[in-house]
This record gives structure tokens, C-alpha cells and sequence, in this order.
């Protein structure tokens, strides 16, 4: 097979070296009582400790889980009835929530809002004073969206709104944008970083309680029983320190040379806007991330495009891979046209791409582009 340009990085990411050498090293249940399972426990609990300090968290208020959406409905139904219980059940709670979430956010607030007492509103960040109300027990903000890369201020907003708990999707932003998690919940995932996949975890702040969604075991407080994911979260570890390593909060040149290196390669495909006539780049706000690039070619589907890059050996998506197939697009909840909605895909960057691939990429887009537009001329 022909080298693959792979632009498809928000969906997962390729291994790096660091998980590499760790993944599936370690095989022995932490919770067994012999040398291998205790070499297991003290290497999660260093684990914990690395992943604690770039959460800026307490080691007490990590908990691993088998991804991102494990840890988005964790995090959500486990807080809300933990809520619930403290509030009291008679008390109607309202949880407000953005229009740019993940499914793993939407599904688990859709099913809150079908039972009795809960209700949730969908509204842009900007316009959450005009819904908030008494009853709002929680807000859910990600911290960069998953279609668009806009990010969110969580500082601003838990400034905004300091009474309220505030959940926050870390999936793409975790160990890439400089600023501290920040909220009162907070999920990532492993391979969202270049870990593997099957293995993420939440932080939940000290006095937050957490109903446990799962039973059957004592492991983590009984919070997320079962066996722990010993390699994952060691891969997940070592790739986080390995990214960390080039984004570090506390490093603001490290930051923004890695930054400047991924935003090169966005810059190059961004040049698609002049040179292709009715082209529009699909974003928010003006703050956005360099990793996730929503690119509209009005008058070609985003789907057929996708396969037909595809058949050139590029890998690139029409957005969240959990939303495929939907028929709603969120690019239209977020207020683009349908034709614009229909016609977008997004391509999305990795420390491990490169600016010679970004320039093949573009011509092939330009040239595909071209040719499907021939097919099916614009009205």
C-alpha cells in the first residue's frame, strides 16, 4: 500500500515510541497479593501520580475507565445522581449544556432529561446567563470542540457561574492547549494523545460525590469496580508525560512551539479557502485549536469527497467519528446552513504530521474537489 496521509488525528491517534514500551509489559492483577500483582499497583499509583500533576488534581480524584465515553457518562449520570440525592429528589435539577458536545455528553443528558425531575437546554457558552436558573445544578462545556477545534474558556466559566458544578470534556484538549483542565469534573482519553485505545479516565473534585454506575468489585472506591487496565493506563501515562513534555502548561515556548508546528501544516490547507471558489471554514469563535481544521466545499458532499480522498490514500472524516452516522448534523445545530452542514469534512493534526504531506494533501483535495464538482455542477 501506498504511504497513507492520515489528517484524521481527532478521532485517534497513532502510538508513540513512549506507549510503545510499556504497552502490555505488565500483565498481573493489582489487586493480587503476590510480587507481580503488587509491582502492578505500585506502577498504576505512579501512573496516577504523573497524570495527577498535569491535572493539576489531587491522586484521590482520578479514576480510570475503558475511555472517554465511559468517563463522559460516568461523570455526568454518576454527578447527577449524586446531586440528585444531596439536593433532595423532590427538588427539579436543570443541567445546561452547550451546542457543540460530544454524543457521549448529548446520549447521557438525553437520557437524564427523559426521567422525572431532570431537564437540559442545549445553548452557545456565550448565551448561558439568559437560561440559567435556581434549579441549574450542572453545566457540561468541552474544552475544545470535537467538529470546529473552538475552544472554551473553563476558567471564565466556572468565574462565571462559581455556585454551579462544571463538567468538562477534556477528549481534545487534554495535553494540548495551555490552559489547566480547570472544572469540577473533568474526562480524557488515551488515545486522543497518542495512548492506546480502551483506557481513559475522569478527575473528579474532593467533596463531589460520585454514584458508581457500575458494581461487582472494591477497585478505585468502589467508584469504578473492576479490574484495572494495568498496561493502558501505564501507555496512557507514559504518552501524556511524552506530550506534555512539548506542550507543558508551565512552558509557554514549549507550548507555542509545538503549537506553531501543528498550525503550519493547518495553515497550508487553509489556503484551500482561496484557491477553491466557495470554499468556508467552519468555526465559532476566533480561539481555535491548530489540531481540527471543518472545511466546507459547498456543492460536494462530505461524505463522497471523504471516500474519494480516501481512494488517494488520505484519511480525513466529516466529523466526530461517534456521530457518523447521525442524520443531524451539530454544524447546523451551531447555526450553519444545511448545504454548508453537508458539504463539510475535517481534518485533524498530529505532532507526527508534516508540512510536505499537508501540501500533497492540498492538491489532491483541489483536484478532487474540481472533479466532483464537474460531475455535479453547482445551481
Amino acid at each position: 500500500m501506498a504511504d497513507i496521509i492520515y489528517f484524521d488525528n481527532a478521532a485517534t491517534t497513532p502510538l508513540c515510541d513512549a506507549a510503545k514500551e510499556v504497552l502490555l509489559k505488565d500483565f498481573a492483577n493489582p489487586s493480587s497479593p503476590h510480587a507481580l500483582g503488587l509491582f502492578a499497583e505500585r506502577a498504576i499509583k505512579t501512573a496516577t501520580k504523573d497524570l495527577s500533576h498535569l491535572l493539576s488534581c489531587r491522586t484521590d480524584e482520578l479514576i480510570f475507565t475503558s475511555g472517554g465515553t465511559e468517563s463522559n457518562n460516568l461523570g455526568i449520570l454518576g454527578v447527577a445522581f449524586g446531586l440528585q440525592s444531596s439536593r433532595g429528589r423532590n427538588r427539579p435539577m436543570h443541567i445546561l449544556a452547550s451546542n457543540q458536545e460530544h454524543p457521549s455528553v448529548t446520549e447521557p443528558l438525553g437520557y437524564l432529561s427523559s426521567l422525572p425531575g431532570f431537564s437540559v437546554t442545549y445553548a452557545a457558552p456565550s448565551q448561558w446567563e439568559a437560561h440559567i436558573c435556581e434549579d441549574t445544578a450542572m453545566l457540561c462545556i468541552t474544552q475544545v470542540g470535537s467538529e470546529t477545534g473552538d475552544i472554551f474558556d473553563i476558567a471564565d466559566i466556572k468565574k462565571r457561574f462559581p455556585e454551579t458544578v462544571v463538567f468538562v470534556d477534556g477528549a481534545q484538549g487534554f495535553c494540548k492547549v495551555g490552559q489547566p483542565p480547570g472544572g469540577d469534573i473533568y474526562t480524557f482519553s488515551g488515545h486522543k494523545i497518542h495512548g492506546p485505545m480502551g483506557v481513559g479516565g475522569l478527575m473528579v473534585r474532593q467533596g463531589l460525590r460520585l454514584q458508581p454506575m457500575l458494581y461487582g468489585g472494591g477497585q478505585q472506591n468502589r467508584i469504578r469496580p473492576g479490574t484495572e487496565n494495568v498496561s493502558g493506563i501505564l501507555a496512557m501515562a507514559a504518552a501524556a508525560k511524552a506530550h506534555a513534555a512539548k506542550t507543558q502548561t508551565l512552558d509557554k515556548t514549549k507550548l507555542e512551539q509545538e503549537w506553531q508546528r501543528v498550525k503550519d501544516i493547518k495553515d497550508i490547507l487553509l489556503g484551500l479557502k482561496q484557491e477553491i471558489p466557495d470554499t468556508y471554514i467552519n468555526q465559532v469563535t476566533e480561539n481555535v485549536s491548530p489540531y481540527i481544521l471543518n472545511m466546507s466545499f459547498v456543492g460536494v458532499r462530505g461524505e463522497t469527497l471523504t471516500s474519494l480522498l480516501s481512494d488517494h490514500n488520505i484519511c480525513i472524516s466529516m466529523g466526530t467519528a461517534c456521530r457518523t452516522n447521525k442524520k443531524t448534523s451539530p454544524l447546523e445545530s451551531m447555526g450553519f446552513s444545511r448545504e454548508r452542514a453537508e458539504s463539510a469534512v475535517r481534518l485533524s493534526f498530529s505532532g507526527m504530521n508534516t508540512e510536505e504531506e499537508a501540501y500533497q494533501a492540498k492538491e489532491v483535495i483541489k483536484s478532487c474537489v474540481s472533479a466532483l464538482r464537474k460531475i455535479k455542477p453547482r445551481k
